[in-house]
């Protein structure tokens, strides 16, 4: 995602790469010359956010504290899609959106963003009547299951449904069935080849089935949504904001970007 968003903003009218945070001991300086053609590499991280519009931070959970810090020293907007977040993380985003203006999603695609309303709506419209299941399908190399997108489409159908999510969350690799209940949320995943990604969410009774899905063909799609959500958050007051803000509002302002 680093390189993707980059090589985006290289590559962008009205965009300009203030730098690239990278370890100084860290796989970035080892990579090929000709993916660092025209990167910015800095082991600064505060000074970098300092210089810029708006950081975007795809790191790894263990990174998320010091970015935080950094963006909040700075008082620069933050996006964050980095997966795998746990309570403590989450915790200190919503203490920095007091302070700065927080964008955080687990997927930066705008047509995820449309498929989490599309997904609330149809639970709210149909009710508990109707059997649901999430299905996502990824590259080999994605280590964690369901995906974040897959959970964050059902938390979505579960407060549609007035659920708790927790409760009536479903996922077994080892049982082809491990619906307990009409009103259980199934999570069934895939991985095979290079699958960018690929989820669905389907309504089902004993008449009738909807099914509701997203399909990405390029990683750009990730790149190009975070970048879009720079624009937008570095307009906002201080806040929590998700990707469905950005579809919302349609707004575009050309940032600096790191």
């Amino acid at each position: 995602m680093g390189q993707s968003i980059a090589q985006t903003v290289l590559a962008s009218v009205g965009l300009e790469l203030a730098g690239v945070w990278v370890r100084s001991d860290g796989p970035a300086r080892r990579a090929e010359p000709h993916l660092l053609r025209g990167l910015i590499l800095n082991t600064n991280l505060e000074a970098l956010v300092a210089a810029s519009d708006v950081a975007i931070d795809f790191t790894l959970p263990g990174a998320t504290r010091q970015v935080l810090q950094a963006a909040l020293k700075a008082g620069t907007p933050l996006v964050c899609g980095v997966s795998g977040l746990g309570s403590r993380q989450m915790d200190g985003i919503r203490e920095a959106a007091q302070s700065i203006p927080v964008l955080y999603d687990r997927n930066m695609s705008l047509g995820v963003a449309v498929l989490t309303e599309l997904v609330r709506q149809a639970a709210q419209s149909l009710g508990e009547g109707y059997a649901a299941t999430v299905a996502e399908t990824h590259h080999v190399h994605k280590k964690d299951a369901p995906s974040g997108t897959a959970l964050q489409l059902g938390a979505a159908l579960a407060r549609a449904r007035n659920q708790d999510f927790d409760e009536h969350y479903r996922y077994d690799p080892d049982d082809t069935s491990p619906r307990r209940a009409p009103q259980d949320i199934v999570f069934t995943v895939e991985r095979r080849g290079e699958v960018a990604g690929d989820h669905s969410v389907c309504f089902a009774s004993d008449l009738e089935q909807l099914i509701l899905r997203h399909t990405v063909s390029d990683r750009r799609v990730f790149a190009e949504g975070a970048l879009r959500a720079g624009r937008w958050l570095v307009r906002q007051a201080p806040g929590l904001y998700a990707m469905r803000d950005v579809v919302h509002a349609g707004d575009r302002v050309p940032v600096s970007v790191t």
